[in-house]
């Protein structure tokens, strides 16, 4: 192996093992500039497509848009809990002012492709987030992808005017983090284990 291939490895290997997600709420300002997020959507874009596809796309939540996303929030949790509390709905509100950038993966599972299923799809729209979360760690900032009832809800789907087959799958929020929590890591034995076919029935 030559040194600039294994200078790459060992690159990509430290990018990799260091990045750790980062809860919203530890997500400041600076977040990353125009030019900045576009770099991570490039690189999202480089993620596995089987028939070219693009099975996703991601759709982009500015700051000034951040009342009217907690509007969605309120909406969405009385149409699955019309007696919610004040407190209840004050929380539900709260979540969309949290991270300075913050993005709403969408998987697009039409037109039907026989031979790309639906999990291939979401296999390659989570192959496309980790792309964008390693370009924004890259880039010295901190991220992690969030999900909730209120992506299940109608009034979302409304709200965001998703077509017919398309699934919201998580947020995205993007920052600078005050605060990163390490955890432990699986090693390889744990997840990995060689097929045994004196097992099969």
């Amino acid at each position: 192996m030559n040194a600039p291939t294994t200078d790459l490895a060992a690159l990509a290997q430290a990018l990799i093992t260091s990045r750790h997600s980062v809860s919203p709420k530890r997500l400041v300002a600076p977040g990353p500039d125009a030019a900045q997020l576009q770099a991570m959507v490039e690189a999202a874009g480089c993620a596995p497509d089987h028939e070219l596809l693009r099975p996703w796309r991601l759709i982009r939540i500015a700051p000034g848009q951040r009342a009217a996303l907690a509007d969605v929030f309120e909406q969405s949790l009385l149409e699955r809990w019309a007696e919610a509390s004040e407190s209840s709905r004050s929380q539900a509100r709260e979540k969309a002012f949290r991270a300075p950038e913050l993005l709403l993966a969408i998987a697009r599972l039409q037109p039907a492709h026989a031979d790309v299923p639906d999990a291939e799809r979401y296999i390659a729209l989570g192959a496309a987030l980790q792309n964008l979360l390693l370009a924004a760690h890259g880039m010295g900032y901190a991220a992690m992808l969030t999900s909730g009832q209120s992506l299940k809800a109608r009034h979302f789907a409304q709200a965001f005017g998703l077509a017919d087959g398309e699934q919201p799958s998580c947020f995205v929020s993007i920052g600078t983090p005050t605060q990163v929590k390490q955890r432990t890591r699986p090693s390889a034995h744990e997840l990995m284990s060689d097929w045994a076919p004196g097992g099969l029935p």
